[in-house]
């Protein structure tokens, strides 16, 4: 969960961990039997060892992530529920409740595309007070976890950028990851 905090956590992910050791070692191995003599194995040793390493101090330097998600949340004028789904990589659109009727659609949308162009609401009627929010990222087959952090990014700074200054016209009782 804090890999999607900063773009470094895709080198946290088991699967790419994994498959850069084994490329590694696969091309250490044929070093081995072709250049490198037999007191040199240490060379195969540190080509594996050295993602795994990579992924240890990437994980280190992500230890305080939590915290400062928390510190972002606790200074919000509103809720932010499910911020765990958004983390985990399966959190995909926004959903949020004003207290009163919501803005006008455009003018929702004028603030949202401002900050990006395929941001928008999806559901929306007048008179209900919630609205769905899509938030635009596409997920990556070959690399998820990268995915993650950028959607992670885009709702941090909608909810900064578009979200707390329109709840000073249109209060918000709480945005929902969904």
């Amino acid at each position: 969960m804090c890999a999607a905090t900063s773009p470094q956590g895709v080198l946290t992910d088991p699967s790419v961990v994994g498959a850069t050791a084994a490329v590694l070692a696969i091309i250490a191995v044929a070093l081995y039997q072709t250049v490198l003599a037999p007191e040199q194995v240490f060379v195969i040793y540190a080509a594996v060892a050295l993602p795994v390493v990579l992924a240890a101090a990437a994980w280190l330097s992500l230890l305080g992530a939590r915290k400062k998600v928390v510190s972002w949340l606790a200074g919000l004028p509103f809720s932010v529920e499910n911020v765990n789904s958004l983390l985990n990589g399966v959190g995909q659109n926004l959903v949020i409740r004003f207290a009163q009727q919501p803005p006008d659609r455009d003018v929702l949308n004028d603030r949202l595309e401002r900050i990006y162009p395929d941001c928008f609401a999806l559901e929306y009627a007048a008179e209900e007070p919630e609205v769905e929010v899509r938030v635009g990222v596409i997920d990556s087959k070959l690399n998820p976890a990268s995915a993650t952090h950028r959607r992670y990014v885009r709702v941090h700074r909608l909810i900064d950028e578009a979200l707390v200054p329109m709840s000073e016209d249109h209060p918000i009782e709480v945005v929902f990851v969904s």
